[in-house]
């Protein structure tokens, strides 16, 4: 795995040769994605695994992870480059022969990788966790929690200045019900097993 063999386009874009690097090292079942902020070697399967590795010039490394997409654990390790004979690490990554390189980097990745869950987890009934589902009913909870903290606020401040506040604990009562509901739900389309403690009925 020299230099000549990296899948490299006219220049010899750090990131690019990067993701070739990883591409070749593990087949081509992992196929390149852009990256969000163009600064890392994404590269995803088509069964919801990732890897990526995003250099890291201030400390001359490579930051490799690895994660799954109905988790959302991210496990991490670093590649400390040698810098020896060149300028800087977009200069190494550029030029130099990844060989030795590439082939400790493949060491760490897979034993990333090997940590991971190769299927996604099931549902108390038996059915594959859906990511999707999980990450809109989270985003639901998080509103919920913000509700709810929005409405204790109100609560506390009407404890202080002696108002009425048996209508605002049914409030936080019922929201706080709602919320435990929809932390339930989250749970279990995450994989995680049901708790025993049932959310209070409205």
């Amino acid at each position: 795995m020299t230099a000549r063999t990296l899948d490299l386009s006219l220049a010899p874009d750090p990131v690019e040769r990067l993701a070739s690097l990883l591409r070749l090292s593990f087949g081509e079942a992992w196929i390149p994605e852009p990256d969000a902020d163009g600064c890392g070697a994404l590269l995803r399967t088509r069964t919801g695994r990732a890897m990526c590795a995003t250099p890291d010039p201030v400390a001359n490394r490579i930051i490799l992870q690895a994660w799954v997409d109905w988790d959302w654990v991210t496990l991490t390790t670093v590649f400390t480059v040698d810098l020896a004979g060149h300028r800087h690490l977009d200069h190494w990554l550029s030029c130099a022969d990844l060989t030795d390189a590439g082939h400790a980097m493949k060491k760490l990745m897979r034993n990333l990788l090997d940590q991971l869950d190769s299927v996604p987890p099931l549902t108390d009934d038996g059915e594959p966790v859906d990511p999707d589902a999980a990450e809109e009913q989270l985003g639901h909870l998080a509103g919920q929690a913000g509700e709810l903290a929005r409405q204790a606020s109100q609560f506390t401040a009407r404890l202080i200045y002696r108002k009425p506040v048996a209508a605002g604990a049914k409030g936080l009562l019922r929201l706080a019900g709602q919320t435990a509901r929809t932390a339930t739900r989250v749970d279990l389309l995450r994989g995680h097993i049901r708790t025993d403690n049932s959310a209070p009925r409205c």
